[in-house]
């Protein structure tokens, strides 16, 4: 009981640091800083002022209803409108409390905030429905909570944080139901999936990886008792709310304004990110030498024309310029970029060595399987796809694979707690230390800088 007790505390202590750090970065940083297609937004004005996620915000506060012209028209306005809405109704319920309109703005990053931390909540439930032991749960959840992306995720007034809280609920409840399926559970997972795509049209892509696991469940039963008719209610179910809620917004916009499906704003082909004129085996497997060698000599940090580069830079620095920053930023930049890329690759080989060959050494069941194996190739090869048709440098932002965080560092628990490798383990440990002391310094840099 005593022992029970102490876990329980160094757990929380872990999580209340992640709340701290994420609270520091949340009350030091505006909503125009670190942020991604965000436009403006000036409640006094009366109207939107420009295209962007603060201008729908602010579009649904004063009007309290989906735009009534081509959503393609207005830059970011393609949206679907959770996300927004969401922000829209906090507007609402914080004006009543907060006469300066500033401040009401910048309040705006109080939903973030709380779906940063509910994403810790639902990473730390996930592991916990994994074969790992207590000091492994806190291993992993000190990556999680100090790790750049996610923190920054903690102020980012964009649908980047809500559609990663949807999409690791979506991994959840896919795991619990196949577990044990059920009408509540499954209905709990067709909610997750169908919000997660009125939030954002990329979490769509855990389909593949919840049909797989519904093709298992449904294999077995059949196995077991014959045709198994409760689990066709229970599909049917899944498909009459998961469906009409989730392609409700795609589905007004085809037919009101003849809006594809799936569409997304392009860059033209003169913007300074542009790479299509770059040897596609440059962009997509490696980086000419030399190049990669000029940015970091010259503190550019990465190569803006290969994914993989762009992968380890965004993930911890987001698409920071650093052109005015001293040479001892500059050095801590490249310090957590090696200790990310480190871990990433050290997360990487467990990923393949865990899940992805059979071993009895690591106790994974089948649905845990199918669910992390499928949900981590379908969202890579989804982005991979998505680099090589719109080639921009935004276009290899880490921010939209955020889920491929959980996969491997998953795997990486399990060789951690596995291992009969003393040396291994206190390199991981040394590793992950140093990592969450450079992300410390780097929010520092960030916030008070």
């Amino acid at each position: 009981m005593e022992r029970m007790r102490s876990d329980a505390n160094k757990m929380r202590a872990v999580l209340g640091a992640g709340f701290l750090l994420r609270l520091f970065y949340v009350l030091f940083s505006t909503i125009y800083d670190r942020q991604y297609d965000i436009g403006m937004i000036d409640l006094d004005a009366g109207h939107p002022v420009t295209g962007g996620h603060l201008a729908y915000i602010q579009y649904l506060y004063e009007n309290w209803r989906l735009p009534d012209f081509d959503p393609t028209s207005v830059y970011q306005f393609n949206h679907p409108p959770l996300h927004h809405y969401i922000s829209a109704l906090w507007l609402k319920l914080a004006s009543f409390f907060l006469r300066d309109t500033a401040v009401l703005e910048e309040s705006l990053q109080a939903v973030p905030f709380l779906c940063s931390l509910l994403i810790l909540l639902v990473l730390l439930k996930i592991l916990r429905l994994l074969s790992l032991q207590e000091r492994t749960r806190r291993f992993l959840m000190l990556l999680f909570s100090f790790h750049p992306a996610l923190v920054l995720l903690s102020g980012s007034v964009n649908n980047d944080c809500m559609s990663l809280l949807f999409t690791l609920l979506c991994v959840y409840t896919a795991i619990v139901w196949g577990r044990a399926p059920g009408y509540r559970r499954i209905l709990y997972l067709a909610l997750s999936i169908a919000l997660g795509m009125l939030t954002k049209q990329n979490v769509a892509e855990m389909a593949l990886p919840i049909g797989l696991v519904f093709l298992y469940v449904l294999i077995e039963a059949w196995k077991r008792e014959g045709f198994p008719k409760k689990l066709l209610g229970q599909f049917a179910l899944f498909g009459a709310v998961s469906i009409p809620l989730g392609m409700c917004f795609y589905v007004r916009n085809m037919l009101q304004f003849h809006m594809p499906l799936v569409w997304i704003y392009e860059l033209p082909e003169d913007s300074w990110q542009y790479t299509g004129n770059v040897p596609l085996v440059n962009r997509l497997l490696w980086p000419i030498p030399q190049e990669m060698a000029d940015n970091l000599l010259h503190f550019r940090i990465g190569c803006g024309y290969n994914v993989w580069m762009q992968i380890i830079r965004t993930s911890v620095l987001g698409e920071w310029d650093m052109a005015g920053v001293g040479y001892g930023v500059k050095a801590l930049a490249v310090l957590l970029m090696f200790a990310g890329a480190a871990l990433g690759g050290a997360s990487l080989i467990a990923f393949f060595r865990v899940f992805c060959l059979p071993s009895k050494k690591y106790a994974v069941d089948t649905v845990c399987r199918i669910v992390f194996v499928a949900g981590y190739f379908v969202n890579l090869v989804g982005y991979l796809l998505f680099v090589y048709r719109y080639p921009q440098e935004c276009s290899m932002h880490f921010r939209y694979i955020e889920i491929e965080l959980l996969f491997p560092a998953a795997a990486l628990g399990f060789v951690w707690q596995e291992t009969q490798r003393k040396w291994l383990r206190l390199a991981l440990d040394v590793l992950l230390a140093a990592f969450c002391a450079l992300s410390v310094a780097m929010t520092c840099v960030w916030c008070l800088g």
